[in-house]
């Protein structure tokens, strides 16, 4: 299977967390997370305009600093997603530097502040008002990600709220040539617009003038649509990371990653340690493997193993793939 989701982990899995992305559809990039970050390039950063942060514990969030300083003269908007309490975050992230040589200068943060209700709280960050927060609410469904993309959360416990994120392609839509050349349609501007026309799931009655072998001929879209036109369906990437190794976060987990091309998700204990685990609320994992495989992910990787394994990392390893039945990214 071809993946459209490019993922790198910026560091050891070991080390703090950070996952930049990117997929062939999407002409922008993205992080899970920005714990460590000195493995991105200065030309990574500034492709980075989509920041979903599970929680501000220090080893998720202090990276933060990196991308606003890479990004300070850059004329973007940097939008950082996160569980409540984001917006605080930032602004004293923000609140700790002086700036009163940056009103000439274009960089803007927003900050989305999720809420189960669907209506987030938001906050805007201009460098021309010296970063002095603009407060409003938004409806989830009026978040843009760009290129088709749609993102969905889940809320889990780990003693503080830790927000898991899902993001998904829009279904891809192509013209099979082989259909187009049997049928002499021969491709022009019409062929972009009854794309675009499809995508928005427009009237099926609405009529083309299409270019063909034998000239101009109109046809509906309903009927183009049967002739020529293939869908692709749109590939997911799931992220799970600090989570309680409770009954209501896995079942949680299993529903929120349901049917995802990718899994990206939390191992951080072995299962002799589950002691420990549930006393620094983290995944073991066993429980980790389990998720993956009763969600009917396709794709998986573990990450944020206990430090205290990377003295050990044969060992762990072979424990982490052993008996493993599934794919790994």
């Amino acid at each position: 299977m071809k993946l459209n989701f490019s993922v790198t982990q910026v560091n050891s899995p070991f080390e703090d967390t950070a996952f930049f992305v990117r997929n062939t559809y999407k002409k922008r990039s993205l992080l899970f997370d920005c714990g460590k970050i000195g493995g991105l390039t200065n030309q990574e950063v500034l492709s980075i305009y989509d920041i979903f942060i599970s929680h501000t514990h220090i080893d998720h969030f202090y990276g933060f600093d990196r991308i606003l300083r890479g990004s300070i003269m850059a004329d973007k908007t940097i939008r950082i997603f996160g569980p409540p309490g984001i917006i605080r975050n930032v602004r004293g992230k923000v609140e700790s530097y002086t700036w009163n040589l940056i009103k000439s200068y274009p960089i803007r943060l927003e900050v989305v502040e999720l809420d189960k209700s669907m209506v987030h709280k938001h906050a805007f960050f201009k460098a021309e008002n010296g970063f002095e927060p603009e407060y409003s609410e938004i409806a989830h469904d009026d978040i843009d990600l760009g290129d088709g993309f749609i993102f969905d959360f889940e809320f889990f416990d780990h003693r503080v709220t830790s927000a898991g994120y899902k993001l998904t392609e829009s279904r891809h839509i192509a013209a099979d040539k082989d259909a187009m050349a049997e049928n002499g349609l021969k491709p022009d501007k019409w062929l972009g617009e009854l794309k675009e026309h499809l995508a928005a799931s427009g009237d099926p009655e609405r009529r083309f003038t299409v270019d063909t072998v034998e000239g101009a001929k109109e046809f509906s879209s309903a009927e183009l649509e049967g002739m020529i036109i293939r869908y692709t369906d749109p590939q997911s990437i799931t992220f799970i990371t600090d989570i309680a190794p409770s009954y209501d976060n896995y079942r949680k987990a299993v529903e929120f990653a349901e049917n995802s091309t990718i899994l990206l998700i939390e191992g951080v204990f072995m299962k002799e340690d589950i002691l420990h685990a549930m006393e620094k609320k983290h995944l073991t994992l066993d429980l980790a493997k389990q998720i993956y495989r009763r969600s009917g992910s396709k794709f998986v990787r573990f990450f944020h193993f206990a430090p205290r394994y990377d003295r050990m990392r044969p060992a762990f390893m072979k424990r982490l793939y052993e008996g493993f039945e599934g794919n790994i990214l």
